[in-house]
């Protein structure tokens, strides 16, 4: 239940920016947050865009 809770923003993960994920925002104080679809590895920089999601996965992804 917690995971509904959290916020889900759109963004890109890594070197990867042409892809924006749907990101679920683990941690608001530090801004670790991470793809709904799993891409990337846990350590990979995320960054929060305004554009619209296109991952494929990520769209697939009911989150609302």
């Amino acid at each position: 239940m917690a995971d509904e809770a959290t916020r889900i923003v759109a963004g890109t993960v890594g070197d990867a920016v042409l892809d924006v994920h749907k990101l679920r925002v683990l941690d608001e104080r530090t801004g670790k947050r991470r793809a709904v679809c799993g891409a990337g590895k846990p350590t990979d920089e995320t960054d929060e865009w305004a554009r619209a999601v296109n991952c494929p996965a990520c769209l697939a992804v009911p989150t609302e």
